[in-house]
């Protein structure tokens, strides 16, 4: 009955939200699906119009058929795809769990899924489209614990047809895919399916040029360190860098994530049994530490870490904190941007140190359980009848 209850207040709560307008619906979000409709099939993609990547758009395409507006499709798509991401959530822990989990709570997993602040604010009151890809990247996350190798691969690679920050999971579909000979196959699907996935444009009139490296497109437009992400780099901007010292610290946090990036592909691909809270755990640590430790990250680039940190949590209770500290941190990074958008959350003024602070509490909680693993692991082999 508590899981009904909080279902019913979050989607009261979505719906309150639905008809809050921010600037990125006013500038890009309804601008792109304005255009997608004055144009014949796909003839739209013969001009730059956006910086998304086409799956999306093509989903925006079809909502256009739709006699609704907008504000009101987008919000719906996305919170399609939190739904859906709450449906993963339940099969994995149903699938993957060393406990045989009664209904209402596997069902409370899913409410909490959907529930959370930052997956609610996210598509319900932002209309922005971080569902889409987490969704693909849970899917393959599946696939491993599944043990379905092409799955996983295909799953990731719808991910990364929506959005680049699918890449924060792609050093654990890498180590997976690795394992075994038979598999290494696999990771040419990713690039496949994302290449396949702008066909559509290309055969609209898009230039190849432009929605084949849409990816390197976005990367170029804010060149800032941190583009209102609670990263390490929330330390540095506020400081008068020169170009040359600002350099310098691009080209450090991009080494610190490629040993990140490394080191989790070696983990998946040397870990003797894939124990699905392993997997979870090596799961979170790079979509905690990447965000973290890479340039030009956005505010909403920990969404991913968000969901497995839930995840996590219910595969060991004890670090019930971690997601409390993970979503509470990502909430307080989006109050620069939403603070200045949203009448209500005016009193919300956050300085980003403060949020990236306090992520260093289930950073280090992370590597810590990362550093006992193999010790968890020759415990377990040696408890084993």
């Amino acid at each position: 009955m508590a899981g009904i209850g909080i279902l019913l207040i979050t989607v009261a709560v979505r719906l309150l939200w639905y008809p809050v307008v921010v600037s990125d619906y006013t500038y890009f979000g309804k601008p792109w699906f304005d255009l997608l409709a004055s144009y014949a099939g796909l003839t739209a993609f013969a001009e730059p119009f956006a910086d998304y990547a086409p799956a999306y758009l093509y989903l925006l395409k079809f909502l256009t058929f739709i006699p609704v507006s907008s504000l009101v499709s987008e919000k719906t798509l996305s919170l399609l795809f939190d739904a859906l991401i709450a449906y993963l959530g339940y099969r994995i822990l149903k699938h993957a769990s060393q406990w045989s989990l009664r209904k209402d709570v596997l069902f409370a997993v899913a409410v909490a899924f959907f529930a959370l602040p930052t997956v609610m604010v996210n598509s319900s009151l932002w209309g922005q489209t971080d569902a889409l890809y987490s969704s693909g990247v849970i899917a393959s996350l599946f696939g491993i614990l599944l043990g379905a190798p092409l799955f996983a691969a295909l799953a990731f690679g719808v991910a990364i047809s929506f959005k680049v920050q699918a890449v924060f999971f792609a050093p654990v579909l890498v180590g997976y895919l690795l394992r075994r000979k038979e598999t290494w196959k696999y990771l040419l699907v990713p690039p496949l399916v994302f290449f396949l996935s702008v066909v559509p444009a290309l055969i609209g009139g898009g230039s190849p040029s432009y929605w084949l490296f849409i990816y390197l497109v976005q990367a170029g437009e804010y060149p800032w360190l941190s583009v209102s992400a609670q990263s390490i780099f929330a330390f540095l901007q506020p400081l008068p860098l020169t170009a040359f010292a600002t350099s310098i610290a691009f080209w450090l946090g991009m080494a610190a994530a490629a040993l990140v990036a490394i080191v989790v592909i070696y983990l998946m691909k040397r870990m003797p049994e894939l124990v699905a809270e392993r997997v979870v755990l090596v799961s979170l640590a790079a979509a905690l530490l990447l965000p973290y430790l890479l340039p030009r990250m956005h505010e909403r680039y920990f969404y991913l870490a968000d969901l497995l940190a839930v995840l996590y949590a219910f595969y060991r209770p004890r670090r019930f904190f971690v997601p409390v500290l993970v979503v509470g941190t990502s909430l307080m990074s989006y109050m620069p941007f939403l603070s200045r958008q949203v009448s209500f959350l005016s009193w919300a003024q956050v300085d980003l140190r403060v949020p990236a602070l306090i992520l260093l509490i289930p950073i280090v909680v992370v590597i810590y359980d990362l550093w006992q693993m193999p010790k968890q692991e020759v415990s377990r082999i040696h408890a084993a009848p």
